[in-house]
């Protein structure tokens, strides 16, 4: 039975520059079927007219405008000034579908044991076309989230605010996992629980951090999994860490760092197994054209439900 009680729930859109996309990531959350939501945009300063596109809708949002020192800082500091019972943040190019907030918050009002939640998502690129990316989604398994991949998509991501008050905020030194460090740390205590009917669209493009971060990525990952005893990265990013080598190699060739290509070959070894994989992967990015890569990546990537009801 659903509770018919709509406790305040609280988004932070943390955004810099992103015209093209924030009227979209905002109408997302304006139209959304749950009537009781405070949202707040962390804005760091845009000089590109995203400024003016929330304040069309100040009478129903709140705008701060300020420098910042990064995506973690402007989370926390939104979080900060959250007063809803459940609070969450969504990126300002990526969307809510209707009814997310909505699902997200029955489930937590009829399971007051379960803390989080989190749920799928449908992959675009930037015109918002299928782009065919492989996610796994899979039930709660710390083990599986610390050793094979961060299967916990962050916009679908909800959590009541006493997690906040017992764990902190996210760790503003970090810039590429700060989300996958705060599953790991709040995960072991409170494990949540998957609820396929929470629902959002990821925008997934060369610029988004996640395709972009390369070696330094993966070092940020490895460093934040060894403090909590993991001392490899997920066994999704090895074939990304022969990606990051000769991404490397292609660099130090370029200034003449010579001597930097042998601990690149080295690093290439790392994971022998799967040099072939990411040696394919780095080429079709780099090499072949993009629309070529999409058509490719249309054909060959089928990605296959690791959830059975991982469906949006």
């Amino acid at each position: 039975m659903v509770n018919n009680f709509n406790p305040l729930v609280t988004i932070i859109t943390p955004v810099y520059n992103s015209a093209i996309y924030i009227e979209d990531c905002i109408l997302s959350v304006l139209n959304q079927t749950y009537p009781n939501i405070e949202y707040i945009i962390m804005d760091g300063g845009s000089t590109d007219g995203t400024q003016a596109i929330a304040q069309k809708y100040a009478d129903r949002l709140t705008l701060i405008s300020e420098k910042d020192n990064g995506q973690s800082d402007a989370i926390n500091k939104g979080w900060k000034r959250a007063k809803g019972e459940i609070v969450a943040w969504l990126n300002g190019d990526d969307l809510y579908l209707p009814d997310a907030v909505e699902k997200a918050v029955n489930y937590l009002q009829n399971h007051p044991e379960t803390a989080w939640v989190y749920g799928c998502a449908q992959f675009v690129d930037e015109q918002g076309k299928p782009n065919h990316y492989r996610y796994p989604i899979f039930d709660w398994d710390y083990e599986k989230l610390a050793t094979f991949a961060c299967y916990i998509v962050q916009p679908t991501v909800f959590l009541r605010r006493t997690i906040m008050d017992e764990f902190g905020y996210i760790d503003e030194q970090l810039h590429f996992g700060m989300d996958y460090e705060y599953w790991l740390r709040i995960g072991k205590k409170y494990p949540p629980k998957f609820v396929s009917d929470i629902r959002v669209i990821v925008k997934i493009f060369q610029e988004t951090k996640s395709r972009s971060g390369g070696y330094k990525r993966l070092k940020e990952i490895e460093a934040m999994l060894a403090k909590y005893g993991y001392h490899d990265l997920p066994s999704t990013m090895h074939h990304q860490w022969v990606e990051a080598m000769l991404d490397n190699m292609v660099l130090h060739i370029r200034k003449g760092q010579f001597k930097a290509i042998g601990a690149d070959f080295r690093g290439l070894r790392r994971y022998p197994s799967y040099v072939v994989r990411g040696t394919a992967k780095w080429l079709l990015k780099n090499i072949m054209p993009l629309a070529v890569e999409k058509r490719l990546r249309r054909w060959f990537v089928r990605p296959t439900k690791s959830h059975p009801d991982a469906v949006c």
